[in-house]
């Protein structure tokens, strides 16, 4: 097929799903769709013409049993192009970020599959849905964004669902996630911020839209009582500014923010807004991200492979090291690992990783085990969440909350100090650490599924000494 023809097919499937083909504006990086043998062509804020061909498209999956059937779930698309003839691939899923190939920065947006039988997303024609931007600009200028939530630390919350990671069913169809949730503490714990500068806002609520000349960004699940009474429609919001408290309305108790964003100039296209959160995020915490995977599915006696190597170092540092605990004790040091689960249940995997600078981060993936001849609903935590999430201190008074469910027996909080007490299925405790160190918090029962394993890590950083 020739270029014009790959053009006006690209431009019909963004007409229907993500608005008109091309960049929004100089700035951002373009977005343009392609069928296997297709190419692309376009300077992408460059000088010089480049050209894309869509090589193969790999797709990933595994059977779960969630919300009482057997689902195919895909979690990964592995997309394999040719830049001016210069083979490479990128990812498509939960926590792929753009990749460079042959000088140009190529981000997967979405692919065909995940547009299979879903409930937000129509099904796409195309194979592949790309963004891309020359590799020595950056995909959006450092400063831009303020990430939005304060005081914040990637991964204290169990809540979290990543782009197009898979969330839950509604009307027999899969619901993979657009936008980005963010999980914490409520009420009035975390303190949530305007992302962009002179930012009017232009709805106000549980769901609080703000805008300025670019961009449009969306914020759900606010509880209005802790939204500031002072602003409403048409107040205007600068970078970092606060305007509330994340909240918890319309999503079972379980505290978390939802992002989503698009161009002012373009309205019809939501962005993948997680690449610029990892940005935000890293030009205000100066530390990695670990991200060891979004929620993951097998069988008992499956073979598991469990993926590190999506984290993100600061700009100019890079991961020098991959540690996995498991909930079996066993440790790993691979970037990526296998593991085989014979046990049905829910299992919490810790993977913690240190950049070229020394400094470390912990995050865990959640896989689900189901018996494959009689597979039931696994456990499942909706909440495992900690605040204060940094600045802790021996003697600071942490409140934690945990909401399980699919379990009904056997409930168990172990706060990692050798305190361990008898817990249900939700609720909110206080604990303090006597000692700086890094605590895991373990949230335990049983059900029909087995036995849920759910945990999180809390830092207790040394008092400093009098100046």
């Amino acid at each position: 097929m020739d270029s014009k023809k790959t053009t006006l097919t690209a431009a019909l499937v963004f007409s229907i799903l993500c608005g008109s083909s091309g960049s929004a504006d100089a700035d951002n990086p373009e977005f343009f769709a392609l069928d296997v043998g297709q190419t692309y062509t376009s300077t992408f804020g460059g000088r010089t013409s480049r050209c894309v061909e869509l090589i193969d498209v790999a797709e990933s999956y595994e059977m779960g049993y969630w919300q009482g059937g057997l689902r195919k779930i895909y979690y990964k698309s592995t997309i394999t192009l040719a830049v001016d003839g210069v083979r490479g691939s990128v990812g498509c899923g939960p926590f792929h970020m753009p990749q460079v190939i042959n000088g140009l920065r190529i981000g997967g947006e979405l692919t065909r599959a995940f547009t299979i039988n879903s409930t937000a997303i129509p099904l796409m024609p195309e194979a592949v849905l790309l963004s891309a931007k020359e590799a020595s600009m950056p995909w959006y200028d450092p400063g831009r964004f303020a990430f939005p939530i304060k005081d914040y630390r990637w991964g204290c919350a169990n809540f979290l669902n990543a782009w197009l990671g898979f969330h839950d069913m509604s009307a027999g169809k899969l619901y993979y996630h657009s936008g980005v949730d963010l999980g914490g503490m409520y009420p009035e714990h975390h303190r949530l911020v305007s992302m962009i500068p002179n930012a009017e806002v232009i709805s106000y609520g549980t769901g609080t839209s703000i805008r300025n000349s670019e961009l449009e960004i969306l914020y759900y699940h606010m509880v209005e009582r802790h939204l500031r009474q002072d602003i409403g429609p048409g107040s205007t919001l600068d970078r970092g500014e606060m305007f509330g408290y994340l909240g918890n309305a319309g999503c079972g108790n379980d505290a978390h923010v939802h992002i989503d964003m698009h161009y002012v100039s373009d309205p019809s296209r939501k962005i993948n807004c997680f690449p610029i959160l990892v940005q935000a995020y890293l030009e205000e915490y100066d530390e990695p991200l670990s991200f060891p995977g979004h929620k993951r599915h097998c069988f008992a006696g499956d073979t598991m492979e469990l993926e590190g190597s999506l984290s993100v170092a600061p700009p100019g540092r890079s991961i020098t090291s991959y540690e996995w605990t498991f909930t079996d004790g066993t440790k790993a040091t691979a970037a990526n690992v296998s593991r085989i689960y014979n046990t049905k249940g829910a299992y919490a995997e810790e993977l913690t990783v240190t950049d070229s600078a020394g400094k470390r981060s912990s995050n865990y993936v959640m896989v689900f085990v189901y018996d494959r001849q009689e597979p039931t609903d696994a456990p499942y935590a909706d909440s495992l969440s900690h605040f204060p999430v940094r600045d802790v201190v021996p003697g600071t008074p942490v409140t934690i909350y945990f909401h399980g469910r699919n379990m009904t027996s056997n409930f168990s909080i172990d706060y990692g100090d050798g305190t361990v007490e008898a817990a249900s299925d939700h609720g909110t405790e206080v604990h303090a650490y006597q000692r700086p160190g890094e605590y895991v918090i373990t949230y335990k029962g049983d059900g029909p599924g087995g036995t849920g394993i759910f945990r999180r890590k809390i830092i207790v950083r040394a008092n400093e000494a009098p100046s």
